[in-house]
């Protein structure tokens, strides 16, 4: 079939990634080129310089994205050629690209373990051209799925024992976006809706929730509200629920009551108004009708401080979604990740690198990070020199010389992986009400190579 140009140019593709960076980067790898400085090994730590003010700790993601995107890299004669015609590259660094691959060594955190400031959660230590290349892929690929997963995963705590519902898709702010969001809400353990098909049908999941929601279109499509509640019932029996408020919310329980008690139904929806008082309203209607085991579900601009308030006040409401606000991450949308040089071998001779300037300091050394418990509590974290032994090491590495390590974890095993890490969290860190630091050190060694640095450039 004859592709339709104007349709495959109308949007980004994979593809588009390779040609995703800065011009600088490009221009960076050709002067590199130019200079024989090509096979000089440098090592780059990606990492969050501030915890966000509503973020007691995050949870690492992309790394699943991050180790096959290092690893597919490429560039296609047109790219090159793009690259070449708008001088953004030379002549001798085209003839680089052509034969580009990474040939490096990978160190990150497993997808959903628990971080905070300062901590390398990527460690790359490569051919400098080749660490430095994938700059913006890898902060992007980061920055998305950390923020997605650090924001929901405070909607799941919140909701304690409850249910977390959240749609991938109705507020994502791109189809990519959708998919990520939806990916996280699986992995910290949210429920129902979340799983739309596309995604189930992608991993090979099962449906989370058997409930089959009947919203406001097909009940304002038909001529009553009640004939919309019948025959939604009537095609699929014991799966159903409706949501009750599109017209009037007492009309509209009343009407769901009348055909729950013919045809069986699985439970009601409440998305508006004061969800306290409406849920405790609708409870006592079903509970009075023999009702009793219909489930109610709360929506409308929730997030995990709402819900946390609703759950305090406790509201007799079995299941929370949460989209809007969530899939924004409305209190802390944006990270301060940044990607640094921290190392480079000349020859034989290892010269660490740092930043220096005040309030964006990066730290020297081919670096690691090491966790202290206490009672399977985690008590202290210390970033130190690859070889110190102070802790449980996090970092693991997951490519060498260009090759990956072993397989990558299924989604379930970093589900579980996530579940595991949340029970490790001492009670202070599991607030989503109140803002609590976490102490992370930084070893003498490190300060050591720091001053050698600061002495080189003073």
């Amino acid at each position: 079939m004859k592709k339709n140009n104007r349709l495959t140019k109308a949007y980004f593709s994979e593809d588009d990634l390779h040609l995703f960076e800065l011009p600088q980067i490009f221009t960076a790898g050709s002067i590199w080129l130019e200079s024989g400085m090509q096979n000089q090994i440098a090592t780059f730590d990606l990492f969050v310089r501030n915890m966000p003010k509503n973020r007691n700790f995050l949870l690492m993601g992309g790394t699943e994205e991050i180790i096959s995107g290092i690893l597919k890299w490429r560039y296609t004669e047109e790219e090159i050629k793009y690259l070449l015609r708008n001088k953004v590259i030379t002549k001798k660094f085209a003839g680089y690209l052509k034969n580009f691959h990474f040939t490096g060594d990978a160190y990150a955190l497993p997808e959903g373990t628990i971080f905070f400031q300062n901590e390398p959660v990527l460690r790359i230590t490569a051919p400098i051209i080749e660490g430095n290349i994938l700059t913006m892929f890898l902060i992007n690929a980061f920055n998305s799925n950390t923020i997605f997963l650090s924001k929901v995963v405070r909607g799941v705590l919140a909701a304690k024992d409850k249910k977390f519902l959240s749609s991938a898709s109705l507020r994502a702010q791109s189809n990519e976006s959708a998919f990520k969001y939806g990916r996280a809400v699986y992995l910290v353990g949210g429920h129902g809706p979340t799983m739309i098909p596309a995604f189930c049908r992608k991993y090979g999941l099962p449906f989370t929730d058997p409930s089959r929601k009947i919203y406001h279109a097909v009940i304002k499509s038909f001529p009553s509200e009640f004939a919309a509640m019948r025959c939604s019932a009537q095609a699929f029996p014991n799966i159903v629920d409706f949501m009750v408020d599109t017209y009037d919310f007492q009309h509209g329980m009343r009407n769901a009551i009348q055909v729950a008690k013919k045809i069986s139904i699985k439970g009601i929806t409440i998305d508006s108004g004061d969800l306290l008082k409406r849920s405790r309203q609708a409870r006592k209607m079903l509970d009075q009708a023999g009702l009793n085991n219909l489930t109610i579900t709360a929506a409308g601009n929730l997030d995990e401080i709402k819900i946390s308030e609703l759950i305090k006040k406790q509201a007799p409401i079995d299941k929370y979604m949460a989209i809007s606000q969530m899939i924004a991450a409305n209190d802390a949308p944006t990270l301060d990740a940044v990607y640094k040089l921290a190392e480079v071998r000349m020859d034989k001779k290892i010269i660490p690198k740092a930043k220096l300037t005040v309030d964006k300091i990066s730290y020297p050394g081919r670096k690691q990070v090491f966790r202290l418990f206490q009672n399977k509590k985690i008590k202290k974290d210390i970033i130190g020199l690859e070889q110190e032994k102070l802790g449980k090491p996090l970092l693991k590495k997951f490519i060498t010389h260009g090759n990956i390590i072993g397989n990558l974890p299924t989604l379930n095993q970093i589900r579980h992986y996530i579940s595991q890490q949340l029970n490790t969290l001492p009670s202070r860190l599991l607030s989503v009400r109140k803002n609590r630091r976490y102490s992370v050190e930084i070893s003498k060694k490190i300060y050591e190579q720091m001053k050698k640095v600061r002495n080189t450039h003073s």
